[in-house]
Parts: C-alpha cells; structure tokens; sequence
C-alpha cells in the first residue's frame, strides 16, 4: 500500500529520542512498522523529524505549542494538498484534520479547554482516497462535534480502546467507524531491572488538572513516601495549574523533573514503586500506563475510561464512580480529597503485583505487530468501503 501518514507539525516525531508527546510516539512506531512491512509510506511532518519513511516537511521545524492555530491550520492544509498529489491508497491522518478547524473561543483554565468548530466548507476534499482519523483524544468538549463532522463527511476513524470506542459512537456517521486498535510500544526498549532500588512513587504526564498531579503528589504525602513528577510545564494552563496546586505543595521528599529523556524515563519507570495514573478524567488510552508496565511497574489508576479495559488485573485500578470527579473543577474538592484517600488506602495492593504481571500483559497485546496488524486491516477496510461508496454514486 501507498500511505500518506499526516502528523501534527508542533512538535517533531523523533521515535525514541521523544521526550515529549504521545500521539508522536504512536505515529513513529506504527509508520517505523510499516515501513519494514514493504510498505511505501509518506510521513507529513516536521521537517526536523526522525524516520525511515520518505518524510515530507510541511514546516522547517516543529512550530512549537505557542504557535498561533492559523500557522498550524496551514502547515496541514500544505500537507493535505501534498498528501492528494501522491494519489496514495490512503491517507492516515492524526489531527482531525486540523487545517479545517475554527477556534471561536479559548477558556483554557488549568487545563485545554476551547470553542472550536469544524467547518465542512474548508474541509480539503480528498477525492477518491479515503482519510483514516486515529481517535487519540477523548469523546468530550469540542472534540465530539470534530468527530461527528469528519464522519459526517466521509472520513473514517479509529479507536484506541473499546472504552473510547462505545463513548464516541453516539456521534460517529454508521459505517465510518472501522475498529479499535490499541496503541503500541516497542517492548525491545523497556524492561524489568532485576536490580531495582527505587523506594518513590512516580507521576508522568501533563501538568494540568484532568491528569491530577496533585492527586499524586497527596497521595505520597499522605503515605509519607518520596514522588518523582516529570512531565510537560509549557502551555499557558499548565503553569497556571502548576503555580497554584503543586509549586506550594511541594516537600523535601517530592521531586519536579520537567522533560526527561527517553532513557530517564525508562529507568524512572523501572525503579518506582508503583506508577501513579491519578487522572480526574476518562483516559482514551493511558499510554503512560503501558510504558510503566513493559518495566514491571504496578500502575494504581481510577476505574475510569479506557484504564479499566488497559490495565485490568495486572495493576490497582481504584473505583470511583461514586466520587464525581471533574476535571473542570478549579479547586481541590471534596470529592477530590476523598479520592487522595482511597488511592493511599488501596496503594499496599500495588506491593503484592510481581513484575511479570504487567510486563507479560503488555507483550501480549500492546505489541507492535497487533498495533500493525490492525492498521493495515483498517486501511484496506477503508479503502473497500470508499470503492463501494463511489460506485453507488455512479
């Protein structure tokens, strides 16, 4: 098969050398997979990006977050134009066809929060080769009606977990949702350290309050045990969520890392404790969780999205259905302090997880080849479907 992969252009897809950005690492693995697979595969990105495919900058670099969206918008309009002129099978993009996209409003508080609409009159009409939209967000805010438009107008989409999927599917035109595929890891690079010394609890992610680091940095408080914290501080919202729940908060024990490397990462994972996942929302995935357990780590989460069907039994997943929780709420709750409490409480079941447990589920399906696997049947799916489309037109 042709493909044309659309990345987002803010930042650069750099496989194992990412130290930030989870839908970049996906698009590495997968396009890197494919590549091998024989396929002829076109990555739309930043022109500083790193991959075995034939890469077609739409930018000289990546445009960083503080970019303005109209720049964004136009970088993926060039890459949907120069995606058409190579008249591939298909085009796989992971932007919700951003180029599209009209941002009315922006009420970003301590977290992303936008008025932003799709408009089907700018949408680039692909012809006859058919778009694939990779779902990496959650089926809420302005995303939904994103979703509802693209589908409306012809694009194909897939899940990332079947959570996701049964969340999404309210709004998604019949016939154009072709499967869940679960995002991948390449376990070559993790593993279990027979040797591990780490006494600390760990947290990754963005610092904002839908992901709950504050949740986190209680929780070890309230254990009394060290929490190392890496993640990204970069966008408005995030330094405004960092200054007000976490600067002030912070103890002798509790350590900020910022950005680490993929090798830092590595070894943050292999040596907690356990992994905090302590998030006031449905995750869509929890790519975070996977990376902990190809180290053996325990992830403790909230039964909550797609951790429930991503972690199961080889980690502690925390109910809190009757908690509430928000992930627009501006100050810490009632039921937020409660949550605190329930994660401490349950935290001495993450001791008794062995290594292996975790470690065994990701190997045998969050692997590349079943994420591989299951792209190459949707794209021919979609490429089917597309035919029969045109030729009930005809």
């Amino acid at each position: 098969m042709k493909i044309c992969v659309i990345a987002p252009t803010v930042i650069p897809i750099l496989g194992k050398n990412q130290k930030y950005g989870g839908i970049e690492l996906v698009v590495s693995l997968a396009t890197e997979e494919l590549v091998k697979r024989g396929h002829d595969v076109y990555l739309f990105a930043s022109g500083d990006s790193q991959t075995s495919a034939k890469l077609v900058p739409t930018a000289e670099g990546a445009i960083g977050q503080s970019v303005s969206f109209e720049t964004e918008k136009q970088a993926n309009a060039l890459a949907y134009k120069m995606a058409i002129a190579e008249n591939p099978d298909v085009i796989w993009d992971h932007t919700l066809a951003v180029h599209a996209q009209v941002m009315r409003q922006n009420h970003s508080r301590f977290l992303f929060k936008a008025d932003i609409v799709l408009d089907p009159v700018e949408l680039i009409d692909t012809g006859d080769i058919p778009v694939i939209q990779t779902l990496h967000y959650p089926p809420k805010d302005h995303l939904v009606g994103l979703v509802e438009t693209l589908t409306d107008n012809g694009h194909f989409c897939v899940s990332i977990s079947h959570d996701e999927a049964k969340r999404f599917t309210p709004y998604i035109e019949k016939g154009q949702h072709l499967g869940t595929v679960y995002n991948a890891l390449d376990t070559g690079l993790y593993s279990i350290d027979p040797n591990k010394t780490g006494d600390y609890l760990l947290w990754l992610g963005r610092f904002c309050m839908e992901k709950g680091a504050h949740i986190a940095l209680e929780v070890a408080h309230k254990l009394d045990m060290p929490i190392k914290m890496a993640g990204k501080i970069a966008e408005k919202h995030e330094k405004d969520y960092f200054d007000k729940f976490i600067k002030d908060n912070l103890g002798p024990k509790d350590e900020v890392l910022g950005l680490v490397s993929f090798e830092e990462k590595v070894q943050l994972f292999q040596n907690a404790e356990a992994t905090l996942m302590t998030n006031l929302w449905a995750e869509p995935f929890g790519l975070v969780a996977i990376e902990s357990m190809a180290c053996g780590t325990p992830v403790m989460a909230p039964s909550l999205g797609a951790l429930t069907e991503v972690v199961n039994g080889s980690g502690v997943l925390v109910p809190v259905d009757d908690l509430r929780l928000d992930e627009n709420d501006l100050e810490v709750t009632e039921s937020q302090v409660k949550y605190i409490d329930r994660v401490a409480k349950y935290y001495p079941r993450a001791k008794r997880i062995a290594s292996e447990l975790p470690r065994d589920r990701v190997e045998k399906i969050f692997s590349i080849k079943h994420n591989a696997d299951g792209y190459e049947a949707s794209f021919a799916k979609a490429m089917y479907l597309k035919k029969e489309k045109l030729k009930a037109l005809t």
